[in-house]
């Protein structure tokens, strides 16, 4: 007679461990493909004390502004838990100015974002979208009239049966449906961020760290020369400031690419890349203001010929 040993019973302990680092890897890759964690946030979770000495606090006038759209002004504050009442210095915008809209401020890729190590925490995240509005603010302050779109594209794409790849469709769609409407609109600019490392997209001038620029030009068009020498123009002015700032204009062909950007609408279409994806809204914030400043200039000049 045949003997059989007795097969060996798994421990509990194992199968339980077993799942629950298969559950850890799972929820961890859902977080990175939502974008609500990275392994920027990982490290700083790791090295800081939820909030250190460095948080820039700023970050919360963000978040009630442009996350939640509570708009306050320097006058305004807000009751604390202890009905104290906190002064919130936001820079606000004269409305009495009543500036006609001259720029177009849209985000094809309306969806892209930035790093939020702070605001992550209450599940916030910041991107183009967010930078339009500051963009318009800083632009206002220099008396230039400013239309953020904030029609939902990805909504749009997904209601016309689309691709993700037919964004320039929609917000061309977009861009004619403002320009009809608004007569008054002269510059459009399509807002965007990158997607390289950190270093590639970040500069430091005296001490203070800043977003890169960068222009993109399609060249399948037939007028893109027009656009180009535009882009060309800001280049220099933006290097006159500072040629740390700037990274260049990028002229986009071939396959694999769009190749137009919606730049044969206008000759003063122009596609803006502010920072990449693991720049803060701080450091974005810092190159708005100059941005403004420039694109003043830059209006200014091209209207006066």
């Amino acid at each position: 007679m045949k003997r059989f040993k007795a097969r060996k019973k798994w421990n509990p302990l194992i199968l339980y461990f077993g799942l629950f680092l298969i559950s850890v890897a799972l929820s961890i890759k859902y977080l990175y493909s939502h974008h609500l964690i990275n392994h920027n946030t990982i490290v700083s979770l790791l090295i800081d004390d939820t909030f250190n000495n460095n948080t820039d606090f700023s970050n919360v006038d963000f978040l009630l502004r442009y996350a939640l759209n509570i708009n306050i002004n320097n006058e305004k504050t807000v009751n604390s838990e202890d009905k104290n009442d906190v002064p919130l210095e936001v820079p606000s915008v004269d409305s009495s100015k009543n500036l006609e809209p001259l720029v177009y401020l849209y985000s094809t890729h309306q969806e892209e974002k930035y790093e939020s190590p702070y605001l992550g925490a209450y599940n916030i995240a910041t991107g183009v979208f967010q930078a339009s509005k500051i963009l318009k603010e800083y632009l206002e302050n220099e008396n230039i009239g400013v239309y953020v779109e904030e029609e939902n594209i990805t909504n749009m794409i997904h209601a016309l049966n689309l691709k993700y790849s037919d964004s320039y469709s929609v917000s061309r769609i977009l861009l004619e449906r403002r320009k009809k409407e608004i007569s008054s609109l002269k510059y459009f600019i399509d807002l965007h961020r990158d997607s390289s490392a950190y270093k590639k997209t970040t500069t430091t001038i005296d001490g203070v760290s800043y977003a890169k620029i960068l222009l993109v030009v399609g060249l399948e068009h037939e007028n893109y020369t027009k656009n180009l020498q535009k882009a060309e123009k800001l280049q220099s002015l933006i290097e006159n400031y500072n040629k740390d700032l700037f990274r260049g204009i990028t002229k986009k062909s071939g396959a694999g690419v769009n190749g137009i950007y919606n730049q044969d609408f206008d000759e003063n279409t122009l596609l803006i890349e502010v920072g990449g994806q693991y720049n803060n809204i701080t450091e974005i914030d810092n190159t708005l203001k100059i941005l403004a400043k420039i694109l003043k200039q830059f209006i200014e000049e091209d209207q006066n010929g």
